[in-house]
């Protein structure tokens, strides 16, 4: 079986892909995958580095108004198309997989030309407009929740699994002594884990420090730790100022080996894109969620709701975010160990470790 994935973009798009395409491969399901994507060196240096064949296409986000950018737009759609084309004709794929992003168009588009089989996964609650356009067209739709449902035509419901958002394997296998003791933390503490995306966030970076440093302030000061994924522009202000504090810090632009900064998390505060909600729900982490407010219809704010509704999540929204309202929100979590159960419960209720497999049966079963 030869199966060809197209997804691009974001760390949100880009990492699903990955987990699907590393349990195929690790568990020999299929005999080759090719990968198509864009031309940022995210996507060139992630893919590449996981041993995966890599094509190139030429795509470009849909425009959201009327403006000359859908003269460029028009461009290279045509020229996309022929690119996909021209892949499919030379790969012969058994199955093509997109997973929501731009780049998914013209791919699983070709593939409904060509009579292959194919499958979408949507990663958000609200489904991205490529999914929407995709859903008519693509021979099996995988959600990630179940409020997915009602943004998609009742005429292509008999296509829809619930499986949920593939995440990394390797994400479940550490336990909290592990993460400790591998981050040389204190076991005693508890522990706060800032992630500012695959992008960075540069607003909740700020407002996380500062909120940081009122708590410096406070009686419970000495009974917290910090780790603070910043992205690569923030890094080193972020580290310079919280170093100047009593609270433990950590500080880094990425962090390969995340799992160890899950385990020795009790409260995560981060964006709510798919990626991210899908780990911290598959681990059963509380969470203060902090939605993009830029992101394609809102999806973030659509995703972080999904959480707030069901206990597991806080919502602050970007504009209401400020250090102070951050730092009362941390220590009304930090002192109610009963609440952060019930969010953690919660959390676990709605996460989907084994999507990856999932996705994988599927797959072959089509």
């Amino acid at each position: 079986m030869r199966i060809l994935i197209a997804a691009g973009g974001t760390g949100g798009h880009l990492y699903p892909a990955l987990a699907i395409a590393s349990y195929l491969k690790e568990h020999h399901l299929v005999s080759r995958i090719l990968w198509v994507a864009g031309k940022k060196d995210l996507e060139r240096e992630l893919i590449l580095s996981q041993g995966f064949e890599f094509k190139q296409i030429k795509t470009q986000t849909f425009p959201r108004a009327l403006s000359i950018k859908w003269v460029s737009f028009g461009v290279s759609l045509v020229v996309s198309f022929f690119q996909s084309f021209l892949i499919l004709w030379q790969f012969k794929p058994s199955i093509v997989i997109g997973m929501g992003s731009f780049h998914s168009y013209p791919v699983v588009m070709v593939a409904f030309l060509f009579g292959i089989r194919s499958l979408i996964c949507e990663q958000n609650a609200y489904p991205s407009l490529t999914n929407r356009f995709l859903s008519w067209y693509a021979s099996k739709i995988a959600t990630s929740w179940a409020q997915t449902n009602e943004y998609l035509s009742r005429r292509v419901k008999n296509k829809i699994q619930l499986i949920g958002n593939p995440i990394r394997s390797e994400i479940l296998k550490a336990k909290r002594e592990e993460g400790i003791k591998k981050l040389d933390l204190d076991k005693n503490k508890f522990t706060l884990l800032f992630l500012g995306g695959s992008q960075g966030a540069h607003n909740l970076n700020k407002s996380g420090a500062e909120a940081i440093k009122l708590l410096d302030k406070e009686k419970i000061a000495t009974e917290i730790q910090v780790i603070f994924i910043t992205g690569r522009n923030d890094v080193k202000w972020v580290r310079d100022f919280l170093e100047s504090l009593e609270i433990k810090s950590l500080t880094f632009p990425y962090l390969e080996e995340i799992r160890y900064a899950y385990a020795a998390s009790d409260l995560v505060i981060c964006r709510s894109g798919a990626g991210a909600i899908a780990e911290i729900t598959a681990l059963g982490l509380p969470s203060i969620l902090i939605p993009y407010p830029y992101a394609a219809e809102g999806h973030q704010y659509k995703n972080a709701k999904v959480l707030e509704e069901k206990g597991a999540a806080c919502i602050i929204i970007e504009k209401n975010l400020t250090k102070e309202r951050l730092k009362k929100l941390l220590l009304d979590l930090i002192g109610n160990k009963p609440l952060l159960e019930k969010m953690s419960r919660q959390s676990k209720k709605l996460g989907r470790p084994h999507a990856a497999q999932k996705i994988a049966e599927l797959i072959v079963a089509m």
